[in-house]
């Protein structure tokens, strides 16, 4: 992930995290394209949702502006943060129009696993699944959160975890597996 903008971002990360406001808005602005590339990845995988693209960047920075001591350590790490900053706010999003008195739609999840209908699953059914992962293994639940929900490759996410490529592919295997068994178990629940 060595493009021309990551060394500028990962000055200005340095500056905000020292109190430079401007620099914190420069970043947003610098990375604001890729923001939207990973909300419309999220977004493209919801049906019915009445978030675009736009609506979750902005409300996925929102978030990030209020979070206090994070050690960002580069790009990388900070696309990963807001990847799962906007995997939250689908989640709340789709919590909060399930608890509406008038009853929408599942906010679901396009997915390409087998044995989920037309390969979507609801968002609830996963983000249990995944607490679940985490308990047992915090770090195959990182990777699929940065996998699926953040679209990195195997090697963005190595460097983003400190870890080899190969043990985030073999992590990835085995979290998958994992997440095929409880999402069947879950959905015959």
């Amino acid at each position: 992930m060595s493009d021309g903008n990551g060394l500028e971002a990962k000055q200005l990360l340095a500056a905000w995290r020292a109190g430079d406001i401007a620099a914190r808005d420069r970043l947003f602005t610098l990375l604001y394209g890729e923001l939207t590339q990973v909300s419309a990845a999220l977004l493209r995988s919801e049906r019915n949702s009445s978030l675009s693209s736009g609506d979750l960047v902005n409300e996925a920075v929102m978030r990030l502006v209020q979070l206090d001591h994070i050690e960002w350590n580069d790009k990388a790490h900070f696309l990963a943060l807001s990847a799962r900053a906007m995997r939250r706010i689908l989640i709340d999003h789709s919590r909060k129009k399930n608890s509406d008195k008038r009853h929408h739609q599942k906010v679901t999840l396009v997915t390409r696993l087998p044995g989920s209908p037309n390969g979507r699953i609801e968002f609830d059914i996963l983000e249990k699944a995944l607490i679940r992962l985490s308990a047992i293994d915090k770090e195959k639940a990182d990777i699929v959160e940065l996998r699926y929900f953040g679209g990195m490759s195997h090697q963005q996410i190595a460097e983003v975890t400190g870890t080899s490529e190969a043990t985030v592919k073999r992590g990835w295997r085995a979290a998958r597996a994992w997440l095929l068994d409880a999402l069947a178990n879950d959905q015959r629940a």
